[in-house]
């Protein structure tokens, strides 16, 4: 087949991706000098051959499938990676493009681009190779921290219970008892961060994602509460939530961490919260607003981090809850964020996916109105 590209050429001699010209059959009319460079074959080596016996076995069907889609409905250009042999007869992962440039008179044939991708593709499986190893490092650690949660609880318990006991029967003065009740007070602390680590090591536990009604998750999470919830006098009210296709347990404990949060460092006034959702492209961004002692903007980021407390270190817990809502949130893919100002409550806001708006509800002191 006789073919004029002389004005062409000059732009792809130039190229440092290896640039062919192919007929309908696959068979190469030209090279670029860049075939040397990423195949090892120079131009006059690989003229009259057949492209596709160059490529991976494995990947000539799926090859040849692109050759006829360009001679198809589609010109091009048409995308897809395949691993070509090296003169040295080794293979190397090649990005290929094929446009259909048969009617064009300085070209009068299918161009093939093709790009050395080996790097990318070694780094790509380096990284799942790592993510790999973290999920099951990950596994690990949850087995670990459930295993010594339970191991640790029983002897925390028993410590506990003798100081009570010391503290109640035993003839003691006054420095003794003071010392008895600081022992069981550490004990009971110890439990409350065994069960917040525990918490924080298998928020990253997967389910099968499904369709959870938010609503529901957030009456799930104050029926857990309903006790502290109750004695506070907190109103919680609630907007139209979306329906998401998520982890169902994960969202009740985001919602019960955020409420909880906002119980313990509620201020003088009446506590309220509001939890409602603005739909955001291609998700919501929710929003539990609460009007608490609020935090200032030098503290607003160190909040999601473990153990950092920032007020009235009298009220119970670890400084984990809001470190584990930032953990929910970035695995369900998601970023979670504080509006706050000092003295004048909190907004608590996080990202999610959602499918559809459901009816407003209210809830008022724990229970569904």
């Amino acid at each position: 087949m006789a073919i004029s590209f002389q004005g062409f050429r000059s732009l792809i001699e130039n190229s440092p991706d290896a640039i062919s010209l192919i007929d309908t059959q696959g068979e190469i009319l030209y090279g670029s000098a860049s075939s040397a460079k990423i195949f090892g074959y120079q131009p006059d080596e690989i003229v009259g051959r057949n492209c596709l016996d160059l490529i991976h076995p494995e990947d000539r069907d799926h090859a040849n499938g692109a050759l006829q889609e360009v001679l198809g409905e589609r010109p091009g250009p048409f995308h897809w990676n395949a691993r070509v042999r090296h003169k040295d007869g080794t293979y190397c992962w090649v990005e290929s493009t094929l446009s259909n440039l048969l009617f064009e008179p300085e070209v009068q044939a299918i161009v093939m681009q093709q790009r050395d991708i080996n790097a990318r593709r070694t780094a790509e499986a380096e990284k799942q190779a790592y993510a790999d190893e973290l999920a099951r490092s990950n596994l690990r650690l949850e087995e670990f921290a459930r295993i010594a949660a339970h191991d640790l609880r029983e002897p925390l318990l028993t410590i506990s219970l003798y100081a009570e006991m010391m503290v109640e029967r035993a003839q003691m003065d006054t420095a003794a008892r003071q010392m008895s009740q600081i022992v069981a007070q550490s004990a009971a602390r110890m439990t409350i961060l065994i069960e917040g680590l525990l918490s924080f090591a298998s928020t990253g536990a997967h389910e099968p994602p499904r369709f959870v009604d938010l609503r529901h998750a957030v009456a799930q999470a104050t029926q857990n509460l309903i006790l502290p919830i109750k004695t506070s006098g907190a109103t919680i009210t609630v907007g139209r939530l979306p329906i998401v296709r998520s982890n169902e347990t994960h969202l009740v404990s985001l919602f019960q961490n955020l409420i909880s949060n906002a119980v313990k460092y509620r201020g003088e006034h009446p506590l309220e919260i509001h939890i409602t959702a603005e739909q955001r492209t291609p998700g919501w961004v929710v929003r539990v607003d609460d009007n608490g002692l609020g935090i200032g903007p030098e503290n607003q980021a160190r909040v999601f981090m473990p153990f950092v407390r920032l007020a009235n270190r009298t009220v119970p817990g670890c400084g984990l809850g809001l470190a584990v809502c930032k953990k929910i949130v970035e695995e369900l893919g998601g970023t979670i964020w504080v509006e706050s100002k000092l003295g004048a409550g909190s907004t608590f806001c996080f990202t999610i996916v959602g499918e559809e708006e459901i009816p407003v509800t209210s809830i008022s002191h724990g229970g569904l109105v």
